[in-house]
């Protein structure tokens, strides 16, 4: 590895530049902290994702000291009310490339607030498909998005034959986009979904329909239940307590995600435990993608002496990018959305089971684009 790392410095050509990179974040985003209580619950440590951006620079240091490049990071957490006044400020202050952790309404804005800006911004963290749809001209997505997740759930499921599923939807809107993404990937792959139940957390009698896991999953036959509860708060009740003895999936038991700390091959492992020893706590989902954001803007930097932010998309988005992230293929950005490709991971809480694109799924350009929007279906909005 160190040799390899020796020649991709000879034939690069010396910067003797500097590459400032901001990341900018929630201090209290709702997505990490637990701010509902359940008796005896252990809450897990805090997500901090700038930790995964300071491990992408110190990957990296052999390589951009041999080429000359300095690279430095400037990570903001700020209230939700500052974000895009931050957001300005930090591209005032001479930071062109900018990583997002924030939900998805906080992109949005940002987006729009820095549309005419010289920055590129990488959104590593929000799933929403109607980021990639809006066609931010200096936005590109490191973090997979909800089609990219939920067509690995429908690859495993016509792969093992559980044709049939109930989906069991929350109040929110991301619950409802998750289980809309869901649907369309079903309908991709001619799963059917026999029906669409919405749940509730209301303990009241008057509610014990949208309740109680027995009542909603007792009235059709179902192969599997896909439970769209990005809160979690109701999901955690739902495995064992069905009326059929079938698996869940979705925002419990089987989940979709970009990575796990129990993957054990193509170098996983390293990048797990060098998390590990660096922070204290396991590698996140949400590390991995700030990691590779922080990782494909250093890349191409390097690989494009002097280039502007515009030039750097064009070049993170084509086919000469070849970034490595530890996922057994070489990833790059989809030209018309955005996207960073990439393998997904069909985890439990201890286990990587399978790894989308499941085997037995081709495509005409790279097996990759089986997942999340192709490009003969893509609509910019």
């Amino acid at each position: 590895m160190r040799w390899a790392l020796i020649l991709l410095a000879l034939a690069t050509p010396a910067l003797g530049d500097d590459l400032k990179i901001g990341h900018l974040s929630l201090a209290e985003d709702p997505r990490y902290v637990q701010d509902w209580g359940y008796a005896r619950l252990i809450t897990p440590p805090p997500v901090v994702t700038a930790d995964a951006a300071r491990m992408a620079i110190t990957d990296l240091q052999f390589t951009t000291d041999a080429v000359g490049l300095t690279v430095t990071l400037d990570a903001q957490a700020v209230a939700e009310t500052d974000v895009v006044t931050t957001a300005q400020k930090m591209v005032a202050d001479g930071t062109a490339y900018l990583v997002l952790d924030l939900p998805g309404a906080a992109v949005a804005a940002v987006a729009v607030a820095l549309k005419d800006q010289p920055v590129l911004m990488v959104n590593a963290t929000a799933p929403e498909d109607s980021l990639r749809s809006a066609c931010h001209a200096n936005m590109v997505h490191s973090g997979p998005s909800r089609r990219q997740e939920t067509d690995a759930f429908a690859q495993y499921l016509r792969a093992m034959g559980w044709d049939n599923v109930l989906i069991l939807q929350g109040d929110s809107p991301e619950d409802s986009d998750f289980a809309d993404a869901f649907t369309a990937s079903a309908e991709r792959l001619r799963l059917t979904v026999v029906d669409r139940k919405p749940f509730t957390l209301a303990a009241d009698p008057g509610n014990r329909e949208g309740n109680n896991v027995r009542l909603l999953t007792a009235e059709r036959n179902y192969d599997v239940v896909f439970v769209a509860d990005t809160r979690g708060e109701f999901a955690r009740y739902v495995p064992y307590a069905t009326q059929l003895p079938r698996p869940v999936i979705g925002s419990v038991g089987l989940t979709s995600q970009a990575w796990h700390w129990a993957l054990e091959r193509d170098g996983a492992t390293q990048v797990s435990s060098r998390f590990d020893k660096l922070t204290g706590r396991k590698i996140q989902p949400a590390d991995w993608n700030v990691w590779i954001a922080v990782k494909s803007l250093i890349t191409a930097a390097m690989k494009t002496p002097g280039a502007d932010p515009a030039k750097l998309r064009d070049y993170v988005t084509s086919h000469r990018l070849k970034l490595d992230g530890s996922k057994g293929v070489t990833l790059n950005y989809r030209p018309w959305d955005g996207q960073l490709r990439q393998p997904i991971l069909l985890a439990t809480t201890e286990a990587v089971i399978a790894i989308a694109p499941i085997q037995g799924f081709t495509h005409q350009t790279t097996t990759l684009d089986t997942l999340g929007a192709d490009e003969a279906e893509f609509v910019c909005n």
